[in-house]
């Protein structure tokens, strides 16, 4: 275990550190794209230690949060046991068993962070699960590390990569990788992307998509 994963309030605090903050906004808009109605089926793919899925039962949703790190999802559990009365089910289990969900059984696919630790192969099979789990006029909504699109941010961002990249192992255990162009991934999986926000100079991003084959909710 990294020494920053020992306890939630250390990793969170951690988090925020390496993106000045901003992972606060990423998760804000992630809750507030995904749940649009009290008890929203939203499924959360690597839920860490429970930041977004506290946001999310906060909203009204009833969650199915997947965490392959036992330790972590465990501290998830135990931090939100009270505030969450039952609405949130903590599933150990990879991104890539998704495909054992139940085919059109959530409104909301949700990940924070968790892409850009995941091959481009994994990105597109996990596309492909999470459209079979949403049920028609379902929503998709990932926010990550990407890389930025202008020259200067780019630069800025070559400079702070390797530090940020050190804390985030020591935070996480595990080194991410950011993704060139995450709208254009999630449309070539079929998605009608609807939305691309982004803050820290551009290196991270919410992208908000409808399940190519239903309604716009």
């Amino acid at each position: 275990m990294r020494f920053l994963e020992r306890t939630p309030d250390r990793y969170d605090a951690g988090m925020r550190f390496i993106t000045f903050g901003a992972v606060d906004d990423l998760h804000d808009a992630l809750a507030v794209a995904v749940v649009r109605q009290a008890g929203d089926r939203v499924v959360e793919i690597g839920c860490g230690t429970g930041t977004l899925t506290a946001r999310l039962v906060a909203r009204g949703a009833e969650v199915t949060a997947f965490d392959q790190n036992a330790a972590m999802m465990a501290q998830a559990e135990a931090r939100l046991r009270a505030a969450t009365a039952g609405r949130v089910s903590f599933v150990e289990r990879t991104a890539a068993e998704m495909d054992s969900l139940p085919p059109a059984s959530a409104d909301a696919v949700v990940a924070s962070l968790s892409f850009s630790e995941m091959s481009a192969d994994e990105r597109a099979f996990v596309l492909v699960a999470a459209c079979r789990a949403l049920r028609p006029g379902g929503l998709l909504a990932i926010g990550d590390e990407v890389r930025p699109r202008r020259w200067w941010q780019r630069a800025v961002f070559a400079f702070v990569r390797g530090p940020q990249a050190a804390l985030g192992w020591l935070l996480a255990g595990s080194l991410s990788h950011p993704i060139a162009d995450l709208s254009d991934e999630v449309a070539r999986a079929g998605f009608v992307v609807r939305s691309e926000q982004r803050w820290l100079l551009g290196t991270l991003a919410v992208v908000v998509a409808d399940r190519p084959d239903g309604e716009t909710r």
